[in-house]
């Protein structure tokens, strides 16, 4: 990738919009991890474990490389303080940041480095819920009250079938709304997880994803009470259409497919107002009706997104990152 900013134009017949290009932090890096912040700036963090701070145009005003026995930085979520960066890998842990991306603690949900990994971490004011894959039949569930610094299992458990998990694919695996908790499984069984009350109780409803290992939901975005919208697949086969999307309008009771569904393998969905966006190995795509239909926007392998209030920011499977308006 050249070491300048490259400035394409892309026109369909519904709108235009500038996109931007911006080079590889690193030739063999590439960042899941990615973060909001309130001043428009955000923050990636990366397969080597390197979190850094972009400003609103991507440029990285601090980089912070986390310590060595981290493989992986595939969640950020906010602190009063600072922020958690959340390694996925077969001993994951948890590491406390200021906002300087100093490091002030490494914690592991097990109270030891012990077996565990981690799919998704998601944070409302000083709550946080972290989740992990199943251990002894059940998902690894733990919840903070105080912005991530102690942590206990939540109170209720959920239950697993062997075969089931969850996918820490782009940081979108589980989402906090106030207390309630909802997140995504899927492997031999797909559902929808979902506490009211911070993990004292759980239901769960089923999702029409087909059931092999790579197989179900990858991201889930919450629009409200009643609309959701689960995006994924089966990452081995990426350009598969079939099963990558489904929606509902009753809080999850029923799921519906989309008339015309995300051209492929989806990793990452996420809302900014009713405009939904989602992405993938083949892809960006954008639906104005609940999920109903998406229409592609970019045809670039694409691992996360996120939007700091001005601009969307996709971290791309080559190391770079696209900037573009919604």
């Amino acid at each position: 990738m050249p070491k300048f900013l490259l400035l394409l134009f892309y026109v369909n017949l519904s709108f235009a919009q500038t996109q931007i290009y911006f080079p590889c932090v690193s030739a063999k890096e590439h960042e899941r991890a990615l973060l909001p912040l309130e001043n428009g700036q955000f923050l990636s963090g990366s397969s080597h474990a390197v979190v850094r701070l972009h400003d609103k145009n991507g440029k990285v005003l601090l980089r912070q490389e986390l310590a060595a026995n981290f493989k992986e930085i595939r969640d950020i979520a906010p602190t009063q303080d600072g922020y958690i960066a959340m390694q996925s890998h077969d001993s994951s842990g948890i590491v406390v940041l200021n906002k300087s991306l100093q490091i002030d603690t490494i914690i592991y949900p097990l109270g030891k480095r012990t077996d565990l990994f981690l799919d998704g971490i998601c944070a409302q004011e000083n709550l946080v819920f972290l989740l992990g894959d199943p251990i002894d039949g059940y998902f690894s569930t733990f919840r903070s009250t105080d912005y991530g610094l102690h942590w206990q299992a939540t109170p209720a458990k959920v239950k697993a079938v062997a075969g089931q998990a969850a996918y820490a694919a782009s940081g979108q695996t589980c989402q906090l709304v106030g207390s309630q908790i909802y997140f995504v499984s899927g492997g031999t069984k797909s559902a929808l997880h979902y506490s009211p009350n911070f993990g004292a109780s759980w239901q769960e409803f089923p999702l029409p994803f087909p059931s092999c290992p790579t197989c179900g939901p990858y991201a889930l975005t919450v629009m409200d009470s009643l609309r959701i919208v689960v995006v994924g697949g089966d990452y081995t086969q990426p350009e598969n259409s079939q099963n990558t999307c489904f929606y509902t309008q009753d809080g999850g009771k029923t799921w519906q497919t989309p008339k015309r569904s995300p051209s492929g393998y989806r990793s990452c969905v996420f809302h900014i107002g009713d405009l939904i966006y989602c992405c993938g190995t083949n892809g960006i795509e954008r639906s104005s009706n609940n999920g109903k239909t998406w229409k592609k926007l970019y045809a670039v392998n694409t691992l996360s997104m996120t939007f700091n209030g001005i601009y969307i920011y996709a971290s791309l499977a080559d190391g770079s990152l696209l900037r573009f308006k919604p």
